[in-house]
């Protein structure tokens, strides 16, 4: 019914779209990009992109077409429709979200405000735009990608472009970089415009559990960190500590608290002077909660982050409050400094500051409540091109893992003997290892991917291969892997390698041979080849551009040679042909072996446990079935899986331990429903968590809002003078509210703010508190001017560089403090709803307060560091 109704809500505009095509079809290039201009000042004249959709469609859809060779079919229209309208698009996998992006990315482009199309990594993204670019450049707008190792200059270039490619993790940085910098010419990003995520239940869901920290090193006490480690010998769970593995949390009991004070001969752990519970804490829970090859890995001495529902370490991240440090403790590695915050938002904050915001996903109709409260967007499920052929199977449990393994190492030995394709997704790298290791019992071959180094190196190889005949993979979820799966294989790869080998080969024989000893024996070695292949490539081998590349470049020069992208240097021409010559050969092969796995089923999914959010699950069944294409999944399961231990119910344990009378294993509709519900339990807590999170950091984000509007207005500002007398009059004003002049000495009085100006002031004594005032002021105006004659002997923009940069300074250091205030509120908080209070409103209470504190503590700071500061 859903489809049906997005078909039909859509249809209109569907038939204006295609009744364009014949039309555009007749155009030039040149016209078809004068056609795209032609929109552009349609929509600055009427400020309406409603009413130049049609034509835009269409002109993408044409320049797709001509570029890529790729031609929108009315589905892809439907998601492309559904982006504009700030809508989520549900496109199930490999029914080409990239290509639906270019439709309302151009649309949206022709604001000239900028569109940013955000993915999950440097890889997506970097693939994305090198396709995508060439159907952007016939319509005659620009593209800009962002790669973490990019300079401010390249940033500032990209993020001008008309339409950006950019992972969540650079261009959210670079907004809190951007409000943290003492010049308007360093600033990155322009206004926020439009934004399409790509894989949006990731982003908005997945990440954004925890807010994103911009930090500094601050002193750490590394031997506490050691002791609490060392002191973990000497605990035992259940009689010193509770593990709440439901909450990710541990309870240190009495007992507990006794064993520590004894061993460490203090008095209390909770001492505020000398305080040791957090560091006790964190060495409980990082035994207790987080283990090697699931939560991290160790690499380099260093622990790295494993994200769990991508399966990819992330090398930039660092848990807080001590975690990581407790962590390096209790693997005896170096420890690293503790830091303090400089700015942070979370993903929910960041992400609603785009005016107009949509995104894609293969699932997202689980999560919809939540990015309806929390992002108001809705998720309108795209039909797919084709009917969709997949078999999703009934779960299988089994009574312990033993068994459950030894069943799931047997199915894959008797599918692959069949030739049929196996993916296995496993939930951590242990577990993949494990399996791997049973695989290797049965002597069959596999690929592994997980997030050690050795094989992420090779994800979309492995990705891309996951489908050829016989072939089976172990991967650690496949949530944004990117890479569609074909059945048969993919033969870019196989071309990338050939094609490397070719060259590698031939360029080391001319360079040990000569060059004139170079075309007779090469011949021989390469005469399976056409001439005209052999003619391209001997060219190719003569240009001494090419000769001086490195193999890692040479690699590189390949992978662009496929994306369609403009040629940049003499022979990547070459190169493009050579590869295309090698694709219509294995193409032959490809056609037949692509309808040889389809008759024998098509991609098996095995699924080694339910995870604890329904859409990771149906991310990896997703991965088979795609446009079209047959395909089976099956997840097995165990009694003691996490999911069914922690959230199935003892209830349902005993009845499902009752119905299993020997080592087979059961299916049933209770079982299946069981698991729904506990998934949905799982989920429904991860929502509150995030919700709870996403509360709190909107009293900061208000917050927030007003600091960096002030910093935005101070950076481009040309004088702030009347900035420094607002702040000056303010902070005298409130001096007198708040003493009540009348009630304090003269004498007091004076002495306090003859240390505010930093020089000696005259007053009658019997002036009343009225006078005073205006005396103050007079004094402050006097003050202020004569430090701005002072300066200006060094030049005429002195005095304004100078309080631009006390302003920004002082700025970012209240910011900072008031960070580290807010943190230690929220923790304060949490205990009042003992005392039956709502924590969330005493917070926002006490926020307000510790807020107007810092704000006129600035002024104070501003202008006391301003008449005091002097020039070198």
């Amino acid at each position: 019914m859903a489809k049906n109704s997005i078909t039909k809500k859509y249809q209109n505009l569907v038939s204006q779209i295609n009744s364009l095509e014949d039309k555009f079809q007749t155009l030039t290039d040149n016209e078809l990009r004068a056609q795209s201009f032609k929109l552009k000042q349609q929509y600055k004249d009427s400020e309406d992109l409603n009413s130049v959709i049609s034509e835009s469609f269409a002109l993408t859809r044409e320049a797709s077409l001509r570029t890529l060779g790729l031609r929108h079919f009315d589905v892809q229209l439907i998601g492309g429709l559904t982006l504009n309208n700030q809508k989520i698009a549900e496109m199930k996998t490999g029914e080409g979200k990239t290509l639906v992006a270019t439709l309302a990315a151009s649309l949206n482009a022709l604001t000239e405000k900028g569109v940013h199309i955000v993915t999950i990594n440097d890889y997506l993204a970097s693939r994305d735009h090198a396709s995508m670019s060439q159907i952007y450049s016939l319509l005659g707008l620009t593209t800009g990608l962002i790669q973490d190792d990019m300079s401010k200059p390249e940033r500032q270039k990209n993020y001008n472009s008309d339409i950006t490619y950019v992972t969540n993790y650079e261009v959210a940085f670079d907004y809190l970089r951007d409000n943290m910098v003492v010049s308007l010419k360093d600033v990155t990003l322009r206004p926020f415009n439009y934004c399409i995520i790509d894989e949006v239940d990731s982003v908005l869901i997945d990440e954004a559990q925890t807010p994103l920290i911009i930090s500094d090193n601050i002193e750490t006490p590394v031997d506490k960190y050691i002791i609490a480690a060392e002191m973990m010998q000497y605990l035992k769970r259940d009689v010193h500590y509770k593990v709440d593995e439901k909450n990710k949390n541990i309870i240190l009991l009495d007992k507990g608290s006794q064993q520590i004070e004894n061993i460490l001969q203090i008095k209390d752990l909770y001492d505020p002077r000398d305080p040791w519970i957090p560091y006790i804490n964190n060495a409980i829970k990082a035994n207790a909660l987080f283990t090697n090859n699931v939560q991290y890995i160790v690499q380099n001495n260093r622990i790295v982050i494993v994200d769990e529902f991508t399966g990819r370490i992330m090398p930039d991240r660092r848990w807080g409050d001590g975690l990581h440090q407790a962590i390096e403790a209790k693997e005896q590695l170096p420890i690293r400094q503790k830091s303090e915050t400089q700015a942070e938002i979370t993903y929910q904050n960041f992400f609603l500051l785009y005016p107009k915001l949509s995104g894609m996903t293969g699932t997202g109709k689980t999560a919809e409540i939540e990015f309806e409260k929390i992002y108001k967007l809705s998720v309108d499920q795209v039909p797919t091109a084709r009917p969709p052929l997949r078999n999703d199977l009934s779960d299988q449990i089994y009574k312990d893992q033993f068994l459950k393994w030894n069943a799931i190492s047997k199915t894959c030995n008797e599918v692959s003997q069949t030739g049929q394709p196996v993916l296995i997704g496993t939930t951590t790298i242990e577990k993949s290892e494990m399996l791997a290791e049973l695989l290797n019992e049965y002597k069959l071959s596999y690929q592994l991917l997980n997030a050690k180094p050795e094989n992420v190196r090779r994800e979309s190889e492995i990705v891309a291969q996951a489908g050829r005949r016989g072939a089976i993979t172990i991967a650690t979820n496949m949530a944004g892997r990117g890479t569609d799966i074909i059945l048969g294989g993919n033969i870019t790869f196989n071309v990338q390698k050939e094609l490397y080998d070719i060259l590698t080969f031939s360029r080391n024989y001319m360079l040990s041979k000569g060059r004139n000893l170079f075309q007779s024996p090469l011949k021989t070695q390469l005469k399976s080849y056409s001439q005209n292949f052999l003619s391209v490539l001997f060219s190719i081998l003569n240009d001494p551009l090419f000769v001086e590349l490195s193999d890692i470049d040479m690699l590189r020069a390949l992978r662009e040679s496929d994306t369609n992208s403009i040629p940049t240097s003499s022979y990547q021409c070459s190169l493009k042909f050579l590869s295309d010559e090698l694709k219509q050969h294995y193409n032959k092969n490809q056609k037949q072996e692509n309808q040889i796995v389809k008759n024998l089923g098509g991609l098996y999914i095995v699924g080694t446990e339910r995870n604890d959010s329904r859409r990771v699950d149906n991310q990896l069944r997703g991965r088979c079935g795609r446009q079209g294409d047959p395909g089976t999944s099956r997840f097995f399961l165990s009694l003691d899986d996490n999911l069914l231990r922690l959230f199935g119910g003892s209830k349902i344990q005993n009845f499902l331990q009752s119905q299993m009378l020997d080592d087979s294993p059961l299916e049933s509709k209770l079982l299946s429903r069981s698991l729904d519900s506990a998934q949905q339990k799982v989920e429904e807590r991860a929502y509150q968590q995030r919700k709870n999170l996403f509360e709190y950091d909107e009293v900061l984000n208000r917050q927030r809002s007003i600091i960096y509007l002030e910093r935005s207005v101070i950076l481009k500002k040309e004088s702030l003078k009347k900035t420094m007398l607002a702040y000056g009059e303010q902070f005298i004003t409130m001096l007198f509210v708040k003493q009540k002049i009348e009630t304090v000495s003269a004498k007091q009085t004076l002495s306090f703010f003859e240390d505010f100006f930093g020089k000696e002031l005259i007053l009658n004594s019997k002036a009343n508190p009225l006078d005073f005032q205006r005396h103050l002021f007079n004094e402050f105006w006097l003050t202020y001017q004569a430090k701005i004659n002072q300066l200006s002997i060094y030049g005429d923009g002195m005095s304004a560089n100078l309080e631009r940069s006390v302003c920004l300074l002082n700025i970012d250091k209240i910011w900072r403090e008031h960070l580290d205030e807010m943190t230690l509120l929220r923790e304060a908080v949490s205990w009042r709803g003992y005392g039956q209070q709502n924590p969330l409103y005493e917070y926002k209470k006490d926020a307000l307060v510790f807020f107007t504190k810092q704000g006129k503590l600035l002024r104070h700071l501003v202008i006391y560091d301003y008449l005091r500061a002097s020039v070198l």
